[in-house]
C-alpha cells in the first residue's frame, strides 16, 4: 500500500513539472518542439524513446532534469530496476537533493539486496532524511497548498524511514 501510494505521489510529481520543464526552455525552441512531443506521446515506450532522444541531443538543458525524472516514472511503471537505478542516479547528478530519485534510489537499491547496493541504499535514505528536514523548514513549493505541502513531507517523511530501516534490515 504504501508503495502504490509513493508511485502515485511520484507520478503527480512528476507529471506537475512538465510544464515547468516546458517553461524552463525558450518556446518555439527545438527543445520546447521535442518537449511537445513527450508530452503528446501516449505510448509509454514511445515516451521512453522521445525521452532518450531529449537526453542524448540536450544533455545540457536545463529541463534535463525532467526528463530523468520521467524516465525514473517509466522505467518504475516497467520494473525495471537497473533503469530506475540509472535515471535515478542522474537525477540526483543535476539535482542532489531531489527527493523523489533519492526515495527512489533508496527503495531500488535496497531491492536488489546486494551488500554494495545495501549501503547506497543507506546512504541515499539517509541523504532523504536530511533533504526531508530541510523541507519541512522551508516554505511549501509552488503549487502546493500549505495543508498540501504538509501532507506530502509526511508522507515522504513516512517512506525515507521504512525504506531507510528496510536497507538496515537487510544489513545485518
Amino acid at each position: 500500500m504504501k508503495t502504490r501510494v509513493f508511485l502515485t505521489l511520484c507520478v503527480v510529481f512528476v507529471w506537475g513539472l512538465v510544464p515547468l520543464a516546458n517553461a524552463q526552455v525558450q518556446t518555439g525552441s527545438a527543445e520546447d518542439n521535442a518537449f511537445q512531443k513527450i508530452d503528446a506521446e501516449g505510448n509509454p515506450d514511445g515516451k521512453i524513446t522521445l525521452l532518450l532522444a531529449f537526453e542524448k541531443d540536450f544533455p545540457q538543458s536545463k529541463a534535463i532534469r525532467e526528463a530523468y525524472l520521467q524516465l525514473v516514472q517509466l522505467y518504475q511503471d516497467k520494473n525495471d530496476s537497473p533503469k530506475i537505478i540509472e535515471y535515478s542516479e542522474k537525477t540526483l547528478k543535476v539535482d542532489p537533493g531531489n527527493l523523489v530519485a533519492l526515495l527512489t534510489a533508496t527503495r531500488a537499491y535496497s531491492l536488489e539486496g546486494k551488500p554494495a547496493s545495501v549501503e547506497r541504499a543507506i546512504q541515499y535514505g539517509t541523504r532523504a532524511e536530511a533533504e526531508i528536514v530541510k523541507l519541512k523548514s522551508g516554505p511549501p513549493q509552488q503549487g502546493y497548498t500549505d495543508a498540501d505541502w504538509k501532507r506530502y513531507i509526511e508522507s515522504n517523511e513516512g517512506l525515507a524511514k521504512n525504506y531507510l530501516s528496510y536497507a538496515r534490515a537487510l544489513k545485518r
